[in-house]
């Protein structure tokens, strides 16, 4: 067993702001004695681990075929949006009080959407995720915890920082290594969701988001489960809305209790975006609805190489 300080994401309790803090500050787990995930089997393409601003990130990347309507396989075209899938937050708490030794998801639903793909995608890892180590020290007063060369990842990077700036910037600048100046169309689940938004707001060359049950307003997903707050993280929500130019389509699952179509509906009414509720009913029901989520993106590529 690994025992350290950390920040556990509990239900509050109603005692005033310096005891919810202090509980923040001072609860002790234990992480456990779990083997790293290893990447998934990558039968497509290349894949690997690369590292931006003292993060490692996994990656996987595919040219892919599309099929025109005569069959006739279509060229690679380098202007052509390049779609950028970013996974949910996994499994970063094992329990209300214990944080997982590894946040990834034992059946990862973006990268089946990935996999799936016929076309051109670039799988972006998360720090932290696919057995991806790091020596960034969180900030404090965050760095109570194990030193560096005692574990693999910080837990803060998976935790209340999954969405930090300095989370954030790194995974920016994997992107801009591996796409350079390519239009970007940045497709999201859940906490990847509320990455793509971020991310898109740095990203000059995005061109479009769209999103799976996407977490587009931490707070409100915090404070709607009774939540601590994600201190260190960015919200989407508080952020000004994205520039007009990038198209944006937010999907909502009809019966998430996870990520609720009311929170996701009102910020995208903020963001003068399309909202589509369904066809999925629960939040991670979406691989039965690839198809159709394949002919959405399809449309949205269309779309913009027609007006590029």
């Amino acid at each position: 067993m690994t025992w350290g300080f950390t920040h556990c994401l509990y239900k509050k309790k109603k005692r005033g702001k310096f005891i919810t803090l202090l509980a923040a500050l001072l609860c002790v787990f234990v992480t456990g004695c779990a083997r790293l995930a290893t990447p998934p089997e990558v039968k497509e393409g290349g894949a690997g681990y690369v590292n931006a601003d003292d993060f490692n990130m996994w990656l996987a990347y595919k040219n892919g075929t599309l099929m025109d309507h005569g069959g006739m396989s279509e060229r690679l075209d380098m202007q052509a949006p390049l779609i950028v899938v970013l996974e949910g937050d996994g499994l970063p708490w094992s329990r209300p009080w214990r944080i997982s030794s590894d946040p990834t998801s034992p059946d990862p639903l973006m990268f089946d959407w990935y996999r799936q793909w016929p076309g051109e995608a670039l799988y972006l890892g998360r720090p932290c995720y696919f057995g991806a180590k790091s020596r960034r020290v969180p900030p404090a007063p965050w760095d109570v915890e194990e030193p560096p060369e005692t574990q693999s990842c910080f837990a803060y990077w998976y935790t209340h920082g999954r969405y930090s700036e300095e989370v954030v910037t790194a995974m920016a600048q994997v992107l801009r290594m591996k796409a350079g100046d390519r239009p970007l169309l940045l497709l999201g689940h859940s906490g990847g969701g509320a990455l793509a938004m971020l991310l898109a707001a740095r990203m000059s060359n995005t061109v479009a988001v769209m999103t799976l049950s996407g977490n587009l307003n931490v707070a409100a997903w915090t404070s709607g489960h009774d939540f601590s707050p994600l201190t260190g993280s960015l919200d989407p929500a508080a952020s000004p809305p994205l520039n007009r130019d990038v198209r944006q389509s937010h999907w909502a699952a009809r019966g998430d209790e996870t990520v609720k179509p009311e929170w996701i509906e009102k910020e995208a009414a903020r963001q003068q975006a399309t909202f589509q509720l369904g066809p999925a009913s629960k939040h991670s029901d979406w691989r039965h609805y690839w198809p159709q989520i394949n002919d959405a993106i399809s449309q949205l590529k269309a779309t913009i190489s027609r007006q590029r």
